[in-house]
């Protein structure tokens, strides 16, 4: 527990700094390209406007769970693309950072929630479309949107402790990186971003396996909160469940970066 109450400390002590490393990766990561850092508003207007274009007015739009198709999936798949983009940056996110923060007096751990930061604005911009599309069709404001800050909150609280276990082992274990790659993968399709759990062709025992994951109870409150009028607190259960998941990897993960960053210029 002291580790994750030092980790949290580093964090917040350094978020000036988190802001403008962050803001500089964006910008490096696309300074071959003449548009620039435009790609990361470019790219989320491309996959909205494909989507709509093919599950809105083309070959599918048909209904899942008593909702559109296309805002049924578009709600899961936008925090998604952020949920894969931080996840797999997460991964080597100490490991490329080691370099430059070791010349330097800020704590390792800031390069922890790094990839947070960097796709950020991406997220922003493709949740932005998303409102859009649920006003094409004739959805309107209500209370519940308000519980989209709980579901993110939710969603960063998840990646900051994935990435806190991720980063260490891929340092300590080579063969990491590429088993987690993998497995992220299937992730896509056992985690309810584009398969309806509720189907009744379902068997009851593997959705209730499925529906364990941190990651579907994440997305399924981004749905809860733009399509379901379901508040969090209606099902206790999995949400103390999934809070106290998180709460053992965050402590996990903090110690395992705590004890073993002193080790991973060696390692490396």
């Amino acid at each position: 527990m002291r580790d994750l109450i030092q980790f949290f400390r580093e964090i917040m002590a350094n978020l000036p700094v988190i802001r403008r490393i962050a803001h500089f990766n964006v910008r490096t990561k696309w300074v071959d390209n003449y548009l620039g850092s435009s790609w990361d508003y470019i790219e989320p207007l491309l996959y909205i406007g494909t989507y709509y274009l093919v599950f809105g007015m083309g070959f599918y739009n048909g209904t899942v769970a008593g909702q559109p198709y296309l805002l049924w999936m578009l709600a899961a798949i936008v925090p998604w693309y952020y949920i894969q983009g931080v996840f797999n940056r997460g991964l080597t996110t100490v490991k490329s950072q080691l370099p430059q923060l070791s010349k330097t007096r800020f704590p390792l751990s800031i390069a922890v929630v790094m990839p947070l930061q960097e796709e950020m604005r991406r997220f922003l911009v493709m949740t932005g479309m998303f409102i859009l599309v649920m006003f094409c069709y004739g959805r309107t404001p209500t209370i519940y949107w308000f519980q989209w800050f709980y579901a993110v909150f939710a969603m960063v609280m998840m990646l900051v402790a994935f990435n806190l276990i991720n980063s260490t082992l891929t340092i300590l274990i080579p063969d990491f990186k590429p088993s987690m790659s993998a497995i992220f993968r299937l992730l896509f399709y056992s985690s309810g971003v584009i398969v309806n759990f509720d189907s009744k062709s379902m068997p009851y025992l593997i959705k209730a396996i499925l529906e364990l994951s941190p990651f579907n109870y994440v997305l399924t409150m981004f749905r809860n909160s733009f399509l379901y009028d379901r508040w969090f607190f209606e099902n206790a259960n999995t949400t103390i469940f999934f809070w106290v998941l998180i709460f053992v990897l965050l402590v996990v993960g903090a110690y395992m970066h705590i004890h073993f960053r002193d080790e991973f210029t060696d390692l490396t």
